[in-house]
């Protein structure tokens, strides 16, 4: 009987244990989950190797959960360009936003800033709150709209997402601000191509560039290692040669989009209205989804 009982003491507390070691990791995992399910693979495997020769230029995006950086050493183990994060949503900033733009102007790095993309908030309002949290520093490079169907609102449909994107996207080109999107190639094919094909494009992807890939950046890796950075890191290149770079960075911004019919938060009057309606009027410019991923 004592034995019985020790079994179903034991069995008890393995359960507990094994419960709380999933609620502790479940961020991570729903995290994993989503991105498989959006097509992009898990955070952890997305790894290429990059003929330096024909990629030459070599940048990191960074954020608070990359920790205390040593900037110096990073310049040290050949990076030229760091994306860090400003914002997410339309009331986070992320913790170290000033600390790491300091430090990396601080050691000549080129510098620029994301925004992590809500889908179920306003597009003006996102925008507003980006430009805010970045104010008082300065860039030449794209200001990136990080969009990602993990980690992000399941219940809000492809018209409301692509609306408020557009939303985003156009109240900074109007205000004079060069714009990227950042996605993976899932994410690309059902809500970028063909309806943001006037911005330009960061790619995640485990596929090397063609010469008719549009992408300017292309983030090869998910976990890799720079001097200088505690954790791992994402690790991107620029899809051309030096010269390339410099002429892409100094290119004027493009002007804004309009369609010439548009449901009400698309239309050329930027109005950060709290929602698109399910089916859209008939229209050539009017984003569709496609029928696969």
């Amino acid at each position: 009987m004592r034995r019985l009982w020790f079994y179903i003491l034991f069995a008890v507390v393995a359960v507990a244990l094994l419960a709380v070691a999933v609620w502790v990791v479940r961020p991570q995992l729903y995290e994993r989950l989503g991105r498989m399910a959006a097509g992009q693979p898990a955070q952890s495997s997305l790894h290429v190797d990059v003929p330096r020769k024909q990629f030459p230029v070599k940048g990191i995006d960074i954020s608070h959960h990359n920790g205390e950086i040593d900037f110096a050493r990073v310049v040290a183990d050949s990076v030229d360009f760091v994306y860090i994060k400003a914002t997410e949503g339309v009331n986070h900033t992320d913790k170290r936003l000033r600390h790491n733009y300091e430090g990396a102007v601080s050691q000549g790095l080129m510098v620029g800033f994301y925004h992590f993309f809500r889908f179920d908030r306003g597009g003006v309002r996102q925008a507003r709150h980006f430009l805010a949290a970045i104010d008082s520093m300065s860039t030449i490079m794209p200001l990136v709209i990080d969009f990602e169907t993990a980690s992000n609102a399941t219940d809000v449909s492809y018209y409301r997402i692509v609306g408020r994107l557009r939303d985003m996207s156009e109240y900074l080109l109007r205000r004079g601000h060069r714009v990227m999107i950042y996605c993976n190639l899932g994410e690309y094919n059902r809500y970028i191509r063909g309806n943001f094909d006037h911005l330009d494009l960061w790619l995640a992807s485990g596929r090397l560039p063609d010469d008719e890939d549009r992408r300017h950046l292309w983030q090869h890796s998910h976990n890799g290692r720079v001097a200088g950075i505690p954790t791992p890191v994402d690790i991107n290149t620029f899809n051309g040669s030096r010269n390339d770079f410099l002429r892409w960075i100094t290119e004027p911004s493009p002007r804004p989009v309009v369609s010439e019919a548009k449901p009400d938060s698309l239309r050329s009057t930027i109005v950060d209205t709290p929602a698109l309606p399910d089916t859209l009027p008939t229209a050539s410019a009017q984003a569709t989804p496609p029928a696969t991923l």
